[in-house]
């Protein structure tokens, strides 16, 4: 990974990345979407790292697209192709069976909003804040916020948001379901951190399959749903982790699952 725009370390089964250009407000460059490709390619094979976090440096999550390098008049294909560079680890973002923590410690606008509604569970510090941004430099948004900001708010306050251009707290977001927690500035990371690793804790193949299972399922008929819930289930109860926490639950005492 460039190690310039992203830094990366593990603390019991959680990856952590930090946006790295906080001069900048962690913008999503070419080299940042490069990174975060070739991150999650090695976040999805590596067994030790269960959980992903994602943050930014110094009070700054990610304040938008890298508008210094945006030509005015790219054309068509220069902008498609930006675009699928982007997408690349969207899509990654969305297959890898683990789940990913969103830690927005400040500035969330165009991109960086965009960015932020990618997690499993999104979790803002107090002073936090989030904005479409996008209407103010003439560009709709990206990075699927228009698929994910309508399933998670609602089509409604999802068009308020895009087109109203305003800036939303961290506690109002709480509020309208953009988010799940806010917490306090002080130790934010670290209260983030610690839920992230009692969740790496946690049976991998089921809390991974629960992730995709919920994500698929709102765009599946009930009958659709519930045949990918009979395959994904019959997948569980074959794991090591089932035979522990059922043993554990017997035994009473706590499980200590494996991921396998």
């Amino acid at each position: 990974m460039t190690e310039q725009v992203v830094t990366r370390e593990l603390r019991d089964g959680v990856a952590i990345w930090h946006m790295n250009l906080p001069h900048l407000r962690n913008p999503l460059s070419s080299e940042l979407k490069a990174a975060f490709a070739e991150g999650i390619a090695d976040f999805a094979k590596d067994g030790e790292q269960r959980v992903l976090v994602i943050t930014g440096r110094d009070g700054a999550f990610c304040a938008g697209g890298d508008l210094r390098t945006m030509d005015s008049t790219p054309g068509t294909v220069a902008t498609r192709q930006r675009m699928q560079v982007s997408h690349a680890f969207v899509r990654g973002f969305a297959r890898v069976e683990k789940p990913i923590i969103m830690a927005v410690n400040g500035a969330a606008v165009g991109a960086g909003a965009s960015l932020a509604m990618l997690g499993d569970v999104v979790i803002a510090s107090e002073s936090a804040y989030f904005a479409a941004g996008f209407p103010r430099v003439g560009v709709l948004p990206d990075l699927g916020l228009l698929w994910t900001l309508p399933r998670a708010i609602g089509l409604i306050r999802a068009k308020d948001f895009v087109l109203s251009n305003r800036t939303y707290k961290a506690r109002e977001a709480l509020e309208i379901g953009m988010i799940s927690r806010v917490l306090p500035d002080e130790g934010f990371l670290d209260q983030v951190v610690e839920l992230a690793a009692s969740i790496a804790r946690g049976p991998a193949v089921s809390l991974g399959m629960s992730k995709l299972l919920m994500d698929l399922g709102l765009d599946d008929t009930l009958d659709a749903y519930l045949l990918r819930e009979e395959m994904a289930q019959a997948v569980v109860f074959g794991t090591e982790d089932f035979r522990e926490g059922t043993l554990a639950f017997r035994e009473k005492r706590k499980p200590a699952f494996r991921g396998r």
